[in-house]
């Protein structure tokens, strides 16, 4: 083994270690955030569940999801304020599901923040 061998392989390996290192770093916080959503999708199903267990009316999950929407949006909002919301989201949403969903996606990502 002469000089120049021993210089230049630590160097080699070196660089090829920190570049191992950068894409490592790099793919890491992506698959937090990936676990993350896939937890936050996980609980919004459950909650989502537990809520249609309730048997809420329909106008009834509207009327829920106006009332977030408008407490989040405005600092105190009438019943005039809620009701036209809720008239929307009947007018918008197309099953109960969608609406156990939507509730449900509301007050897991506001638990969140």
């Amino acid at each position: 083994m002469n000089l120049s061998n021993t210089i230049e392989e630590p160097e080699k390996r070196l660089k090829e270690w920190l570049a191992q290192l950068k894409s490592f770093r790099l793919s890491a916080p992506l698959e937090v955030i990936e676990t993350e959503v896939e937890d936050i999708k996980s609980q919004i199903n459950e909650a989502a569940y537990y809520l249609s267990l309730e048997k809420y009316s329909y106008d009834d999950l509207c009327w829920q999801l106006a009332e977030k929407i408008q407490k989040k949006a405005l600092i105190a909002p009438t019943k005039e304020d809620i009701s036209k919301k809720a008239e929307e989201i009947f007018s918008f949403s197309k099953t109960y599901d969608e609406l156990c969903w939507l509730n449900a996606e509301f007050d897991i990502l506001s638990e969140n923040k």
